[in-house]
């Protein structure tokens, strides 16, 4: 017999999470979830955290007079389990009032949900349906790739040691942050990206930037450099390019993710569900309607965290709250290396092919201009605003707390304020977000150079 609920959640990762909280703590709703085991997924697994607590660990651990690979190492795993245990085991989602089950999912109908574990078979039952399964590593057809032990970022992080030479497949934002955390203690890093620059969603400027920093760091960076080949022997990782061979003793492969839905059965719902995602509308549902997709279970929306929390909020008040809601397509997002590299809404290439060339401006200040920057002896930035007829439409920040700035630009995104509005808010000083005070102060100033004339009238008849 099914055991009805008001919503069934497959996946609980950051959106899964979301929803269950707001729709069972919140609402008061009956909630179930499933889940394969490792609740919180990729994010705090194998993704944000960990990744970012490397690099934190690696901070300290630059400033030691004698490094210590291994404490770094210890000091991720510690953080990730602290996050853990205190965000996303099951008790304290069973405190929301939510029932979780352990197990493998197969949607059997619009409706309903099956989920296979070691106690048998259970149907579930929900008015609303979400699939929230998230993504796994995505692996490059190399010849050759299927007999190296390689490394993805769902493995990387459950060594018991860091590993100390290692060739990174793929510059993106999980390659290049690797590759820096892993520098900076002290391993041999070798990143390779087949196309012409790393970062490559990023604008040339910003790519470069940061590759001066890892190449500061000690990283060897291959870029325009199509691999042919991988094998293993005798305990090492080769990798052929057009330029020679490579070894190393661990290969870490970081070329993108694929969604985590082709298993679930949607297929005999008419919902199509490939390693792109399953395709849903502007309010995240897929042609079955009570069925929602987020997070990197949904195509075409960007695969970050921030995304999929989004999403899903949107979902579960879509599913049994009055009103409509549809998913923003600006997200900011960051890449965390240190400095980090942040970007909300439209790039300049982006925004003059979007708009008229003329209409837009970009507006640019160094942040060796900033004074927070310069006495944290972290000057090597930048701060870019993107403006359409004086409205704010997109921004780059490169700094040491890049993804807590690029928040600010975010909102002057999402409700299109302009470069002057943003000059009349005062910002705390001495900060790094001031320095998007006095770059919006130095460009509306700017704008109104034609009218210099009268200033020194001002001055004259003051």
């Amino acid at each position: 017999m099914a055991r009805s609920y008001d919503l069934v959640i497959v996946g609980l990762g950051p959106a899964g999470l979301t929803a269950a909280r707001l729709a069972s703590r919140e609402l008061g709703l009956r909630v179930a979830a499933v889940d394969r085991g490792r609740i919180g997924g990729t994010n705090v697994w194998s993704g944000s955290i960990p990744s970012k607590a490397l690099l934190e660990a690696t901070v300290r651990h630059r400033q030691l007079a004698a490094p210590d690979p291994a404490t770094a190492w210890g000091a991720m795993v510690e953080a990730r389990q602290s996050v853990h245990s205190h965000i996303s085991d099951e008790a304290s989602v069973n405190d929301w009032g939510v029932t979780v089950h352990t197990g493998s999912a197969v949607v059997t109908g619009p409706r309903t949900v099956e989920v296979m574990s070691d106690d048998g078979t259970t149907t579930l039952e929900g008015r609303f349906l979400l699939i929230a399964t998230g993504s796994t590593p995505a692996v490059p057809s190399i010849p050759g790739i299927a007999d190296v032990p390689f490394l993805t970022n769902e493995t990387l992080y459950d060594l018991d040691s860091p590993p100390m030479d290692i060739i990174i497949v793929g510059a993106g934002p999980v390659g290049v942050e690797s590759a820096q955390a892993l520098a900076r203690i002290g391993a041999k890093v070798q990143l390779y990206e087949t196309g012409p620059r790393i970062l490559p969603r990023e604008e040339p400027v910003f790519s470069e930037r940061i590759t001066d920093v890892l190449r500061n760091d000690g990283v060897d960076v291959h870029v325009g450099e199509p691999i042919l080949a991988a094998r293993y022997e005798d305990g090492r990782a080769y990798v052929e390019t057009a330029h020679g061979e490579l070894d190393a003793e661990h290969l870490l492969v970081a070329a993108g993710r694929s969604s985590s839905v082709t298993s679930l059965g949607l297929e005999q719902l008419g919902v199509v569900a490939t390693p792109a995602g399953i395709n849903v509308d502007a309010r995240s549902r897929t042609v079955t309607t009570s069925i929602y997709a987020v997070g990197d279970a949904a195509a075409g929306r960007p695969r970050l965290t921030s995304t999929a929390v989004a999403d899903a909020s949107l979902a579960v008040r879509d599913m049994f709250l009055p009103g409509r809601a549809q998913a923003s397509t600006m997200s900011p997002w960051c890449v965390f290396t240190e400095p980090e590299l942040a970007r909300v809404g439209f790039t300049a290439a982006q925004a003059r092919e979007r708009f008229r060339s003329r209409a837009v401006k970009v507006h640019q200040l160094e942040l060796s201009e900033v004074h927070r920057a310069l006495f944290e002896g972290s000057s090597e930035g930048l701060i870019e605003i993107v403006t359409v007829h004086g409205r704010i439409v997109g921004g780059h920040v490169i700094a040491s707390r890049a993804s807590e700035v690029i928040n600010e630009i975010a909102l002057a995104v999402r409700f299109s304020v302009s470069i002057e509005e943003l000059a009349r808010v005062p910002h705390v000083y001495p900060t790094i977000a001031s320095g998007i005070g006095r770059l919006a102060s130095d460009q509306s100033v700017l704008r109104l150079r034609r009218f210099k004339s009268f200033a020194k009238l001002g001055r004259l008849t003051g």
